[in-house]
C-alpha cells in the first residue's frame, strides 16, 4: 500500500484527518467524556475516510460518471471538480504573487474565506443557469 501514489494518499489523509481527530479527542478530554468508544469511532472514521480517498483517487472519472448518472449526482461531481480546479488556480496565483503560508494559521484564514466566496459565487451561477434552462427548485 505504501508504494507510489498510495503512499502520498496515506500521508495526505493523516494531515487532513489528524488535526480534526485530535481536536475531537482533546475536546473529549477537556469535558471528561473520553472513552474507548470515542477512540474506536475516531479510528473507524479514519478507515472510512482513507477507504473513500483510495477509491476516489484510483478510479477513473468515466467510471464515476457511470455510477453517478444512475443516482443523478453527475452534476454535483462536475461542479465539485470545477470548484476544486478553480481553488487550485487561486492558490497558484496567490503563490505566484508571493504568498507563503508557512505555519501561520491566520494566513490560511484568507484562503478559506476566498474558497468560501468562490464556492458561493460558483453555486449561484449554477443555480441561475439551471433556472434559466427550466429546472425548478425543489
Amino acid at each position: 500500500m505504501l508504494v507510489g501514489r498510495a503512499y502520498k494518499i496515506f500521508l495526505h489523509s493523516i494531515v487532513v484527518y489528524g488535526p480534526v481527530a485530535l481536536l475531537i479527542y482533546f475536546a473529549n478530554l477537556v469535558f471528561n467524556t473520553i472513552s474507548s468508544r470515542t477512540v474506536v469511532i475516531l479510528l473507524y472514521g479514519y478507515t472510512v475516510f482513507i477507504g473513500i480517498l483510495m477509491i476516489v483517487s484510483t478510479t477513473p472519472r468515466k467510471q464515476f460518471l457511470r455510477v453517478l448518472e444512475r443516482v443523478r449526482l453527475d452534476v454535483v461531481f462536475f461542479m465539485t471538480l470545477s470548484i476544486l480546479e478553480e481553488f487550485n488556480e487561486m492558490l497558484n496565483s496567490k503563490k505566484a504573487r508571493g504568498w507563503e503560508p508557512g505555519l501561520n494559521i491566520l494566513k490560511y484564514y484568507v484562503v478559506i474565506v476566498d474558497a468560501i466566496k468562490l464556492s458561493v459565487v460558483r453555486l449561484k451561477n449554477v443555480e441561475e443557469s439551471l433556472l434559466a434552462r427550466g429546472v425548478e427548485r425543489v
